[in-house]
C-alpha cells in the first residue's frame, strides 16, 4: 500500500448561522439518543471531480466563497449541529445547546495524493483517508461539538468534504438531510428551495421516556462506554467497496427463492437489502475460514422507526430515530454452498417480526447485544442505506464520483449505499485486514461469477 500523502491546511475557520437568526434553543435528548453517547462519529468522505474548466484558484477564488456561505444558511436551517452537546445544569441529563453566535470548524486543505486511486473502489489503506477527515475536538467531555467539516482540494483533479458527524446528534436520515440541503443550497443559491424542513419537537417521543431511564440503566450495568472504547483499529486495515449490480441481486432472488422447494414454507422477506447483506453476510464469515463453524453468528441493522411508531413521527424530524435489529443463524448453515438462503431467512424473518412492534425489543436488545461480544461469536453491523441515496448530494459540480463512510473501521460494520451508476445496485463498503480482504474479493467475485453463468 502506498505511504499517506502529505495534506496542507490551508485554513481554518468556524462558520455558523448568520447572527440573530436562530433563537436559544435547548433539545433534550430521547431514548434513541442516548445510544449513541458512547459512540465515535461517524466520518464520511464525498470526493468530486473538478467542475469543467476549473482548477484550485477558481474554486478557492469563486466556489469557496459560495461553500461557506451556503453553509451558514444549512446551518441556520439545521442549527443544532452548530451547537454543543452539554449535561443540561437543570436536569442533569445531556442535551444538545444552541447559543447564539455557536458555529463549526471549516478545514480547507490541499493533498497532494493521487485523487483518482483514493476516490476508486480497490482495496487503499485506511490510513491514506484519515487526512481527509476533519477531527471533532473533544477539550471539554461536557461541552462537546457535533459536527467539523474538511474540503480538501486535490490540485487539477478534483475535491473531497469530509464530515464527522456526533450520532448523537444525529442519524444517517437526519445527516443526509443535512448535507442535501447544504449542496442544493450552494446549487442554487436560494434557501427558500428547501422544502424539506428538519423537524425538532422531542415532546413526540416524550412518552418513551420510561424506556429512555431503562437503556441509560443498562448502559452503566453493561459499562457500555468501556465496551464502545475496545473498539480499536485493525492492524493495517484497508477498505473497499463492492457493488452488487440489479441483475446480480434478481438472479440471487430467484435462487434464494427456488431453495425453497415446500410451498407450505412462510413466504419471506426478499428485498435488495436483504440478499445484499446476506450475500456479504455469508462471503465474511467464509473468508474466516472455519473460525464460525460451530457456533452462532450474529447480524444487526439499523432500522428507521419514524413511520413505525405509533402515532408515526414525521421524516423530517431531526435527531436519532432509528434502533436496532438483531438476527442470528448457525455458522454451519452459511458455510454451506447454498448459505445465502438461510442467511436470507434470518435477516427477512426479522424484518417481518418489526410488523409486531418496532420497540418490542427494546428492553432486551442492549443486554443481548453486549452478551454476544463478550461471547466472541461473530457480530456483524451496518452503517448507511440505500434509501439515504448519498451520491443525490450535488452541489453543483455534479455528483460524488466516490463516497466513504471511513468510520467503519472503528465500529467494524460494513457500509451500505446506492450504487453510483446503476439504478436498483448497491454498494458495499468494508473494511478488513490485507490479507482476509484478499479472501473476501476473491469469494465475493467469484459468488458473483456463479451467478452469470
Amino acid at each position: 500500500m502506498a505511504e499517506p500523502r502529505n495534506v496542507k491546511v490551508l485554513e481554518v475557520c468556524r462558520v455558523g448561522p448568520p447572527p440573530g437568526s436562530v433563537a436559544d434553543t435547548s433539545l433534550p435528548f430521547t431514548v434513541f439518543d442516548v445510544l449513541w453517547l458512547v459512540m465515535p462519529p461517524v466520518q464520511r468522505l464525498f470526493f468530486y471531480q473538478f467542475p469543467q474548466n476549473s482548477n484550485k484558484t477558481h474554486f478557492i477564488d469563486t466556489l469557496l466563497p459560495k461553500l461557506k456561505h451556503s453553509l451558514s444558511l444549512s446551518l441556520r436551517l439545521f442549527f443544532p449541529l452548530a451547537g454543543n452537546l452539554i449535561l443540561s445544569p437543570k436536569s442533569g441529563e445531556h442535551e444538545i445547546r444552541y447559543i447564539d453566535g455557536d458555529s463549526v470548524s471549516l478545514t480547507v486543505a490541499e493533498s497532494d495524493a493521487d485523487f483518482h486511486r483514493l476516490a476508486a473502489n480497490h482495496p487503499r489503506d485506511v490510513l491514506e483517508l484519515h487526512p481527509l477527515v476533519p477531527q471533532l475536538p473533544v477539550s471539554d467531555p461536557q461541552n462537546q461539538p457535533l459536527l467539523a467539516l474538511q474540503v480538501t482540494i486535490f490540485p487539477d483533479s478534483g475535491i473531497c468534504i469530509g464530515t464527522s458527524i456526533s450520532h448523537a446528534a444525529a442519524d444517517g436520515s437526519s445527516s443526509t438531510h443535512f448535507m442535501k440541503s447544504w449542496a442544493s443550497i450552494c446549487r442554487s443559491g436560494d434557501e427558500s428551495l428547501i422544502k424539506s424542513r428538519p423537524f425538532y419537537d422531542r415532546s413526540v417521543a416524550a412518552y418513551l421516556d420510561g424506556l429512555k431511564r431503562l437503556r441509560l440503566d443498562q448502559m452503566a450495568t453493561f459499562k457500555l462506554d468501556q465496551a464502545a472504547e475496545s473498539l480499536k483499529p485493525r492492524a493495517t486495515p484497508v477498505l473497499a467497496a463492492f457493488v452488487m449490480g440489479r441483475a446480480d441481486i434478481d438472479t440471487l432472488r430467484q435462487r434464494v427463492l427456488a431453495q425453497r422447494s415446500d410451498d407450505s414454507q412462510k413466504p419471506i422477506h426478499t428485498s435488495s437489502f436483504v440478499l445484499t447483506c446476506a450475500y456479504v453476510w455469508v462471503c465474511l464469515i467464509r473468508s474466516r475460514g472455519d473460525d464460525d463453524r460451530d457456533k452462532n453468528v450474529h447480524f444487526a441493522f439499523p432500522v428507521d422507526c419514524r413511520a413505525r411508531l405509533d402515532p408515526p413521527i414525521a421524516a423530517t424530524y431531526f435527531g436519532n430515530c432509528i434502533d436496532s435489529c438483531l438476527c442470528t443463524a448457525k455458522g454451519n448453515d452459511l458455510l454451506t454452498e447454498d448459505g445465502v438462503g438461510p442467511a436470507s431467512e434470518a435477516i427477512g424473518r426479522a424484518i417481518q417480526a418489526l410488523n409486531g412492534g418496532v420497540l418490542n425489543s427494546l428492553e432486551t436488545l442492549l443486554p443481548t447485544a453486549i452478551s454476544i461480544v463478550v461471547s466472541g461469536e461473530n457480530f456483524l453491523t451496518v452503517a448507511g442505506s440505500p434509501k439515504f441515496r448519498v451520491y443525490e448530494t450535488d452541489f453543483g459540480w455534479g455528483k460524488p464520483v466516490k463516497v466513504e463512510v471511513v468510520s467503519i473501521e472503528r465500529t467494524g460494520a460494513i457500509s451500505l449505499a446506492e450504487s453510483r451508476d446503476e439504478e436498483g445496485g448497491i454498494e458495499v463498503g468494508v473494511v478488513l485486514s490485507k490479507s482476509q480482504m484478499e479472501r473476501f474479493a476473491s469469494l465475493f467475485e467469484e459468488g458473483l461469477k456463479n451467478l452469470r453463468l
